[in-house]
C-alpha cells in the first residue's frame, strides 16, 4: 500500500509541478561534476564540508574531516561551493 501511495504522489508531482523535478535534476548534475572534490554545502541545519564521494538519486555522500560518511538529501541543499 505504501508503494502505491508513493507512486501516486510522484505521478501527481510530475504532472502538477514539473519545474520542481527539473530543479533537483539540475542540482544533481552539478554535484556529479564535483565528485572527488572538496565542497561546502549549506542546508537548513547548518554548513557541511568534505569530499564529495557519491551522488545518488536523491542524496549525496560526503566524507568529512573526521573520516565519517555524511548523507545529505539533495532537496535540503541550499548552496554549493567548491573548495578545491
Amino acid at each position: 500500500m505504501v508503494r502505491v501511495w508513493y507512486a501516486l504522489k510522484n505521478l501527481f508531482l510530475l504532472f502538477w509541478f514539473p519545474r520542481c523535478w527539473k530543479k533537483a535534476r539540475a542540482k544533481r548534475e552539478l554535484l556529479r561534476g564535483l565528485i572527488g572534490k572538496q565542497i561546502e554545502l549549506s542546508t537548513p541545519f547548518g554548513f557541511l564540508a568534505g569530499e564529495l564521494v557519491a551522488v545518488g538519486k536523491d542524496y549525496i555522500e560526503l566524507l568529512d574531516e573526521m573520516g565519517a560518511d555524511v548523507f545529505v538529501r539533495i532537496a535540503k541543499i541550499e548552496t554549493i561551493r567548491s573548495l578545491s
